[in-house]
């Protein structure tokens, strides 16, 4: 399953009937004269296109934060004027993979916690666990149905380890990331991030592998978006017609 958030989702097709019958039944005083179901065509109400609800083209995910990183660095270092082939690369949690092939840095990104947003302003009560209502939506193309979006905020930890084969290359680069992304917080909450700051810098340490020393020097940030679900609720369930006799 990919790791992106996603507003759409598929069901079983006979689910999807069972849950869209209507029951008809028409009643003569007390008795039940006939009774029978009904199942309402329509389009599979999980498949409708939910980004006019969004506050951004796309909904924020890990794997799009990520992405967003790595296009800064990247940026960054193009506008200093560093050559394709020397710019730092911003990858997945290091090791095991070797270090002779990434020269001599990298910054290496990793999820520290994932929970749900606390509710308050000061982000110190209670957690926000289930989703809540955000919009809603009647349309002709899905009768029968209210389609509701549902939203959460999810506040993370996320460490970036700036990996060196000396402790001042480490330690310049720890200091420009955290320059670099405090400066350009705009740029993630712009596209999706509710909240994004720098949380602080962890403790100076290396590691010896091949021989060779690494020193990495890890800053935090913490970092809040919404994930949107959809829902689909019936609006008739039941249909009740009564005949009162002629005289």
């Amino acid at each position: 399953m990919s790791e992106d958030t996603q507003l759409t989702e598929k069901v079983n097709e006979d689910l999807l009937d069972e849950r869209n019958r209507v029951t008809v039944m028409l009643l003569e005083g007390d008795n039940i004269r006939n009774q029978y179901e009904i199942a309402v065509e329509l389009d599979n109400p999980f498949e409708f296109d939910a980004t006019r609800f969004l506050p951004n083209q796309k909904p924020m995910s890990l794997p799009r934060f990520f992405s967003i990183a790595s296009e800064l660095i990247k940026d960054a270092q193009k506008r200093e004027g560093v050559k394709n082939d020397k710019i730092i690369r911003l990858i997945e949690e290091y090791p095991p993979e070797p270090f002779e092939g990434y020269g001599d840095e990298i910054i290496v990104s990793r999820v520290l916690k994932r929970e749900p947003g606390l509710m308050n302003t000061k982000g110190t009560s209670r957690p926000h666990r289930k989703g809540t209502y955000a919009y809603d939506l009647v349309s002709p193309n899905h009768p029968n149905k209210v389609i509701v979006i549902e939203s959460r905020p999810i506040d993370h930890l996320i460490e970036f380890s700036c990996w060196g084969k000396s402790n001042k290359l480490a330690n310049a680069r720890a200091l420009w990331l955290e320059k670099l992304f405090v400066n350009h917080a705009w740029a993630f909450e712009y596209q999706g991030c509710e909240r994004f700051h720098w949380k602080n810098r962890g403790p100076d340490t290396y590691m010896t592998t091949g021989g060779q020393r690494i020193f990495y020097r890890p800053v935090n940030f913490f970092v809040r978006f919404r994930e949107f679900e959809v829902k689909a609720h019936p609006q008739i369930r039941k249909i009740i017609m009564e005949s009162s006799p002629v005289f």
